[in-house]
């Protein structure tokens, strides 16, 4: 099928076509930014998947690229109220900010001790 005629004229289907665009799409593409190509920050690719989006950088990566240990599954994050996804350079860099417990004047950490049985 063609959409152009001999003389280059469109055809009733390239009318229909842009006429559509024109009256759907035009506006929606002119009103909203073209999406730069996102890509993950641990792989570098922009393959579909799983995505989450750091709490505190904002950027975005791949849940499966992640593999550090205690994360929860991809639903523990997709829900409304669910967890808030820190990426590992963030989590780094927080613990690297991290000050050590104070101690208490004895010389031991402020921390809660568990009694012993003997």
């Amino acid at each position: 099928m063609r959409n152009h005629t001999a003389t280059n004229r469109m055809t009733g289907v390239g009318n229909t076509l842009k006429r559509h665009y024109e009256t759907y799409l035009l506006e929606y593409e002119l009103a909203h930014d073209d999406v730069d190509g996102e890509c993950c920050l641990l792989c570098h690719s922009s393959a579909p998947g799983d995505w989450v989006n750091c709490g505190l950088c904002g950027e975005w990566a791949h849940f499966g690229c992640d593999r550090r240990q205690g994360l929860g599954t991809f639903k523990d994050y997709a829900k409304t109220d669910g967890l808030e996804y820190i990426c590992p350079h963030c989590s780094l860099a927080n613990y690297k900010k991290k000050p050590p417990p104070p101690k208490a004047a004895n010389g031991f950490s402020n921390t809660a001790s568990v009694p012993r049985n003997a």
